[in-house]
């Protein structure tokens, strides 16, 4: 199992690449890239140098005594840094996409391009408080509608519930607009976790940004618009010359 140590935390990723442009895929709160490595990474490998990664606590990567929306976006740069890659396309599912947005902000010189599927630069406030009790449920009960988190990995989740939670008084939104890699926004219309307008706000705040939404789709259009977004994506890189 593929194991980079990054000096506070070890971090499980995959690589599968021959020369092409480098894609980043970053998973969903409190989930791991396990299964987007068995559904999608055979297609995204095709067209794009791939790394698959986890975030600290979670999945199969090791725990930390500290977690922290910046933390996990230093880890994808010491990552990038530990495989030798300059500079990637970084695509964000969710929780994944508020990371992409930190790192972008962060690490302008590492990002390529930005993906954002089903994600938001800040929260309401009905919104924010179901994310910061997920957080709190899942101290005494496992959360994600009956998902099975190991005991360990709790406190990752929590971290991440509570990051999420934190968008509605510290939101992201005041600076993406310093964003400057291109952006394409996606968004299902049917959304029910994250709804489309975050996808919106996204799209009239990050200048380079293009947005679309797929009306019948819910969360997560990578996975249930498989064949459109996947085209979507293709025209994208071709458009900003990646492809």
């Amino acid at each position: 199992m593929p194991i980079a140590n990054l000096e506070t935390v070890d971090i499980y990723h995959s690589y599968a690449g021959n020369g092409k442009i480098p894609l980043v895929f970053c998973h969903g709160l409190g989930g791991d890239s396990s299964n987007f490595e068995k559904e999608d990474a055979k297609w995204y490998s095709e067209h794009f140098d791939l790394v698959c990664w986890d975030n600290r606590g979670l999945g199969r990567s090791g725990n930390s005594k500290n977690y922290s929306l910046p933390l996990y976006a230093e880890d994808l740069w010491k990552l990038l840094d530990y495989l030798a890659i300059e500079a990637a396309v970084i695509f964000g599912v969710s929780w994944g996409g508020v990371l992409a947005q930190r790192f972008a902000l962060d690490y302008p010189e590492k990002c390529l391009a930005l993906i954002l599927d089903s994600t938001s630069s800040e929260v309401n406030k009905e919104a924010s408080e179901g994310w910061y009790s997920q957080g709190e449920h899942a101290k005494s009960e496992n959360p994600l509608n009956g998902r099975k988190l190991k005991e360990c990995q709790i406190e990752s989740f929590i971290a991440q519930c509570r990051a999420t939670a934190g968008l509605r008084e510290h939101p992201l939104t005041p600076q993406i607009a310093e964003i400057q890699a291109p952006t394409l926004i996606v968004a299902g219309g049917s959304d029910k976790v994250a709804g489309a307008g975050g996808s919106v706000i996204l799209s009239r705040n990050i200048p380079n940004s293009k947005l679309h939404i797929f009306q019948g789709a819910g969360h997560g259009t990578y996975a249930l618009e498989r064949d459109n977004f996947r085209k979507l994506l293709l025209d994208f890189m071709r458009q900003i010359d990646l492809k």
